[in-house]
């Protein structure tokens, strides 16, 4: 997808440029739209006319008739996109009367929709909320009816949506009944009644995909626009212009003409009518249902690796292939994660897509149950099983015949983690023992697979790569990239004397402020631009000015952590915050950080209340909550991540530090994401823990912005110094960075390999002595492979042949 923010961009929208024009130059828009966007950061929301007035101007261009000479497709879609930007920038302006801020959002909802940036017209929605009333007499608001129709229809939000038409036509049937009317056509009601009437039929089209629907919400939209509903509202008439546009896009981009042929309706159904519900898919989603070859929603295709970006709808799509293969075929289905956090997330979003189906999810079990085992596929299980890699290995290792009894699908997401050590190993494993199954269909899902032709060389040698491999590099919200480090505010500095030591013999004391400095740059090609906090604390030193480093620094002071979880708890100012940590001490530190310095927070209080008396009113966790701050990492109970989880989906809370048990596909939303962890190739050693990998960093940075809920997200990766300009690349893994192999190739895995063989060519009973190392996990894996061989005639497959595809990956 592209973005506004890019000269070429922006001068297609514009067109030839005419010096003393009324509009200004690309690059002239370019430097004010980063200028609005560095402002918005600071919480500076205000917009000039002459700006605003330029995106009516692109705005009302991409209107024009598409027979128009000289805008063809591609200016039309980048000037509603650039509009649609600069409205929604526009929005915070609160200067602005409500009635024109209602209808610079429809606008930017009706260009976000036309430029295909479905989400980001949701998000636009969550801004205006409060101005769309629904209990207030209509003739207090009848001059906006027809804008906060189009803007609760065009957020797609259908509980709200469904809320505000009860409402509205309950209003107008009292009025019809006061004026004993059949209809309000041809009074000062009429397009407004004729404009909700509307959107109640595409309502209703997009949730049951019954084409009268739409047929009469377009006649009615042609009513509006031809002056037959009543003549005089001209904000209902261009409200119904863009509804009846859009109407036909909507149509075509639902799930009812989009899913293949031969799928039952009820699939479609299952997504319309179920918690979250999904009135139109997105772009990749779309495109996705659209291929005639390698299809994964068709059955016949066996082998499927779908790859794209976060925030472009990648769990639906799983659930998609999920619930279209239950529909057409008998059997179980398995959904594999390598994060229990994301298995509870798809468990609650598909429990009521199942429902709509007749099919149910399997009961969760304990990783490692000490009890009798038990399968889904026993007469009381369910139809979709959710498990981690570990779960199902354990699984068929304890009960071989039952763990893939009568399964026809496994969905396995997250799948870069196949490169991830020694938990790699065992998600290679898994897949493949599977390859050798053909009677089961395999989907794998990622984000950050860099090498995706090999990885569908080795699903599916046989067909061509782009048959097995689906890509795309659209992503709903704009990101905008900073660094984040501590800055001493030397010009303050209070210069007292001290004692010398051996260490330090310098007799001067400098106590000098720090700030948390943010170095921001909305694109690649922009200026950097440097805004501050403010003091965040004091650090001493022993010496003079211009000796103040960290070899004469001397104990005390703000710490490094400290000054992020400053910077963590300003930007909570514009929207949740997530830090992404090493270590869970770092995640509880820096959580107890940020909570000192926000006040407390009412909207916690329940699940301040619940984990006190889970955890004890004394635990850590509690007095971070108690501010609306959280910490989450795999030692906490379920039950508690569970309820932090929610809490931040509900907004309770307002930052949250975490390790990498939330950045791993969770859906959570969040507007900013602080990376405050060692990353691949990094020099710091912050305290030896390991580095996040290039995958587990686009993951990491794929939290900020959620598609639907932000229209824009705020990455920053912090520093301990002033950095240079290039460590902005840090932020931007490469596709060969994002390359996945085996765990068995890389060169610690190799020795521990030639090790092993020189230990069995010497004594056979060393297998048993091996270390516990990757190694001994190859060896483990080579017994169940003879174990499976030996006790079943595998109608399916030859289990041993397994061991053929391991160093292919």
């Amino acid at each position: 997808m592209e973005r506004t923010l890019d000269p070429e961009v922006l001068a297609s929208a514009l067109g030839e440029y005419r010096v003393g024009g009324v509009l200004p130059s690309a690059q002239d828009l370019l430097a004010a739209m980063t200028e609005l966007e560095v402002a918005a950061f600071r919480g500076e929301r205000e917009i000039e006319d002459e700006t605003l007035a330029t995106a009516w101007y692109l705005h009302g261009l991409a209107a024009l008739a598409p027979e128009t000479p000289g805008y063809d497709a591609v200016r039309v879609r980048r000037a509603f996109a650039a509009s649609a930007h600069l409205m929604d920038l526009a929005l915070g302006d609160e200067r602005r009367p409500e009635a024109e801020r209602l209808q610079i959002a429809f606008a930017a909802q009706a260009g976000y929709r036309r430029s295909e940036q479905d989400p980001n017209a949701t998000a636009v929605y969550r801004q205006v909320r409060a101005l769309v009333d629904i209990t207030g007499e209509l003739r207090g608001h009848i001059g906006t009816l027809a804008a906060e129709a189009g803007v609760v229809f065009l957020s797609f939000d259908r509980p709200e949506l469904g809320r505000a038409l009860r409402a509205w036509r309950r209003q107008l049937r009292g009025l019809r009944a006061v004026m004993r009317r059949e209809s309000l056509a041809g009074t000062m009601y009429g397009p407004a009644e004729a404009v909700v009437e509307a959107v109640f039929h595409l309502y209703q089209f997009l949730g049951f995909g019954e084409e009268r629907d739409l047929l009469a919400a377009q006649r009615l939209l042609r009513d509006v626009m031809t002056q037959m509903a009543g003549r005089g509202d001209r904000l209902a008439r261009w409200v119904a212009a863009h509804l009846f546009q859009l109407s036909g896009e909507m149509a075509a981009s639902s799930l009812y003409q989009l899913l293949p042929p031969g799928t039952p309706p009820e699939v479609a159904r299952s997504f319309a009518l179920s918690k979250p519900p999904v009135m139109t898919l997105w772009p990749p989603q779309r495109q996705l249902l659209k291929l005639e070859r390698g299809n994964p929603l068709d059955p016949a295709t066996s082998r499927s690796l779908i790859s794209v970006p976060t925030s472009a709808g990648k769990t639906l799509m799983a659930q998609l292939v999920i619930c279209s293969h239950l529909a057409q075929r008998p059997g179980r289905v398995v959904y594999v994660s390598p994060m229990r956090s994301l298995g509870r997330e798809m468990r609650g979003t598909l429990r009521g897509r199942l429902r709509v189906l007749g099919r149910r999810l399997a009961a969760e079990q304990p990783e490692f149950p000490l009890g009798p085992w038990t399968s889904s596929a026993e007469p009381d299980g369910g139809d979709v099983e959710i498990v981690t890699p570990e779960r199902l290995m354990h699984m068929i290792r304890n009960n071989p015949g039952e763990a893939l009894a009568e399964v026809g699908l496994v969905v396995v997401d997250e799948a870069h983690h196949l490169g991830q050590g020694r938990r790699g190993f065992v998600l290679e494993s898994l897949l493949t023992l599977l390859q050798a199954r053909s009677d089961i269909r395999l989907v794998l899902l990622s984000a950050a697979v860099g090498n995706k032709g090999d990885i569908a060389s080795w699903l599916d040698p046989h067909r061509p790569e782009r048959e097995v491999y689906f890509t795309d590099t659209w992503r709903g919200p704009r990101r905008m990239h900073g660094l984040m480090y501590p800055n001493l505010m030397t010009e303050q500095a209070e210069l007292t004397e001290r004692r010398p030591t051996a260490k330090h013999a310098s007799p001067g004391l400098a106590t000098v402020p720090v700030e948390t400095l943010l170095d921001v740059r909305p694109t690649a090609s922009s200026a950097i631009a440097r805004l501050t906090t403010g003091e965040v604390g004091t650090r001493r030193f022993a010496g003079t000015a211009g000796r103040w480093t960290a070899r004469t620094r001397l104990p005390g002071g703000i710490a490094d952590y400290q000054v992020f979880a400053a910077g963590a708890a300003e930007l909570t100012a514009n929207g949740s915050v997530l830090m992404v940590v090493g270590t869970r001490r770092a995640a509880r530190d820096a959580a107890l950080a940020i909570a000192e310095r926000l006040p407390e927070r009412p909207e916690a209080a329940a699940l301040t209340d619940y984990l006190a008396d889970t955890l004890g009113a004394e635990h850590p966790l509690v007095r971070c909550t108690l501010h609306g701050v959280a910490y989450h990492h795999g030692a906490l109970p379920e039950d508690v991540l569970h309820a932090v989880e929610g809490a931040l989906r509900r907004d309770e809370l307002l930052a949250i530090a975490s390790t990498s048990t939330l950045t791993d596909g969770v859906n959570l939303p969040v507007r900013t994401v602080i990376v405050h962890h060692k990353v691949d190739g990094d020099p710091l050693t912050y305290d030896g823990q390991r580095a996040l990998s290039p995958a587990e960093l686009l993951n990491a940075i794929g939290r900020a912005g959620r598609a639907g809920r932000e229209s824009e997200g705020w990455i920053f990766l912090t520093r301990p110094y002033p950095p240079r300009p290039a460590e902005f690349d840090s932020l931007n893994p490469d596709p060969e960075q994002l390359r996945v192999v085996s765990a068995l190739l890389t060169d610690e895995a190799l020795t521990a390999l030639a090790d092993a063989e020189d230990t069995l060519r010497q004594d056979a009973d060393g297998v048993f002595a091996l270390a516990d190392d990757i190694a001994a996990d190859f060896a483990s894996f080579v017994w169940l492979v003879l174990q499976l061989h030996a006790s079943s005639p595998a109608p399916h497959g030859n289990p041993i042949d397994a061991l053929d595809a391991i160093p292919v990956i």
